[in-house]
């Protein structure tokens, strides 16, 4: 009875384990029709790389970043997601397995006199038993199989999202980094030019007063420190809100964040350089565009899980255990008992019940088909605008700069012809408040650039490492 019973549980496990989930059919990333500047769909074996902002090479930026992502609470809450989709996944798995459950039980019974086997007589007998029983559900139509690879999948989209999480935070930490050192740069351009024009001012007040000066040159001189003061201020209630915003990204203490010294001494870094030949696949690696195929793959499993319930379902149990009427004889050698059986339940009328299920399961698939295709779309979006941004603003950074060189060289010879007698000093004012002008464009210039090297990063969902 024995070698028949496990031959039987032997041929089921061989026949259960068949999937019903449909064959998923999407369109890669390197597929789609639509393609962007810079990338190359041949090229391949292109990965990311998490710690992207490490590119700048800049360690103030780089101890921002991982105290942010040691102490953001909207990093723990996905942490905790990934942690609950692990464990639902291993309660998934378990069902792999047959379960073995002990049980042991005693019992005194004293029959009726009145029964008619009993001969107007009671009887008084007891009864120990100690046993193992096992049950175990064969996969016949992939249910387990199914639901095992739809919590596999929900685990993958749990971590994807939750380097989303990482990258949008760490993206913004760098942003407002880089906003808050360029206005800092920008303060101390502004200082430095009311400093200047101090100095002047003093020069000018006693050429006034030897009659070298007009009163009307020294008002101008006055008029252009003043307005140097304004922009000063302007700034310094810029820096304000820019401390703020990045303090609360990290948790911190404004005043402790303008007292970190890291962060005063920084200086905004020289751009990245980005290929020409960066790959479409690149973009299955981007967390948001992970995560949303994942959700697509669970959700096609649950499908075959749904359509499971068609069909009949197949239960095996044994018994093996002890059973004596005297507690001193359980353990001996004939007082073992068993029991093995299987069980067949098939399904008869549900009044479409299981078929509302399976409709259910299509239609979310179909959701999460939309919302992969939609998120692909919103990637290469992110990365036509990154690119097409950046490639205005490396030509307004050589301007700029091309344009403040010009300036300071427009000064130097309005100040020698004004010395020289042959221009007026009006021609100098506008040449300095020109020349503070077009240093402030320079700094706002080089910090977008940067910024859209952010902004790109992020599209990209990294960095980009070649293998």
């Amino acid at each position: 009875m024995n070698s028949k019973f496990i031959c039987f549980a032997l041929f089921a496990l061989v026949l259960g384990g068949c999937s019903l989930a449909p064959k998923l059919d999407v369109k890669s990333v390197e597929s789609s029709d639509i393609q962007t500047l810079g990338f190359n769909v041949t090229e391949e074996n292109s990965t990311i790389n998490q710690e992207w902002w490490k590119e700048y090479n800049d360690e103030a930026l780089n101890s921002l970043v991982n105290e942010a992502l040691k102490n953001n609470k909207d990093i723990e809450i996905a942490l905790l997601n990934i942690s609950l989709s692990r464990a639902s996944l291993a309660l998934k798995e378990s069902d792999f397995y047959p379960s073995l459950s002990a049980k042991g039980g005693f019992s005194r019974t004293e029959t009726s006199m009145e029964a008619y086997t009993s001969g107007g007589r009671s009887s008084l007998f007891n009864d120990f038993s100690l046993s193992a029983i096992l049950n175990y559900e064969v996969d016949l139509w992939g249910r387990v199989r199914s639901s095992n690879q739809a919590a596999k999948a929900a685990l993958l989209s749990s971590e994807a999202s939750a380097d989303a999480v990482r990258l949008s935070l760490a993206s913004s930490i760098v942003d407002s980094y880089f906003a808050l050192v360029s206005l800092k740069e920008q303060l101390s351009i502004t200082e430095d030019t009311i400093a200047t024009r101090e100095k002047t001012m003093e020069l000018t007040k006693i050429r006034f007063e030897e009659g070298a000066d007009r009163e009307s040159t020294m008002v101008q001189q006055q008029s252009l420190l003043t307005s140097a003061k304004i922009t000063k201020n302007n700034i310094e209630q810029q820096i304000a809100l820019a401390s703020s915003a990045l303090g609360i990204l990290l948790g911190r203490d404004v005043k402790d964040l303008l007292a970190d010294k890291d962060i005063e001494l920084a200086a905004l870094p020289n751009d990245i350089v980005v290929p020409t030949d960066i790959p479409s696949s690149i973009l299955e690696n981007r967390p948001d565009v992970e995560a949303s195929f994942q959700q697509l793959v669970s959700s096609n499993e649950l499908i075959g899980v749904a359509r499971t319930a068609y069909f009949p379902s197949l239960s095996l149990s044994g018994l093996f255990g002890l059973e004596s009427a005297d507690a001193d004889s359980l353990f001996k050698s004939n007082a073992g008992t068993w029991n093995a059986g299987a069980s067949l339940a098939a399904p008869l009328i549900d009044f479409g019940k299981t078929g509302a299920n399976v409709d259910i399961a299509k239609i979310q698939k179909d959701i999460n088909v939309v919302n992969y295709e939609k998120t692909v779309l919103n990637a290469f979006r992110e990365v036509y605008n990154a690119l097409s941004s950046r490639a205005l603003l490396e030509l307004n950074h050589k301007n700029a700069l091309d344009y403040e060189a010009a300036i300071a060289r427009t000064l130097e010879l309005v100040q020698y012809e004004y010395e020289a007698g042959n221009i007026d000093f009006l021609s100098v004012l506008d040449a300095e408040r020109s020349l503070l002008s077009a240093k402030l464009a320079r700094v706002q210039t080089h910090q977008s650039l940067l910024s859209s090297g952010v902004s790109l990063f992020k599209a990209l969902g990294g960095g980009w490492t070649k293998e």
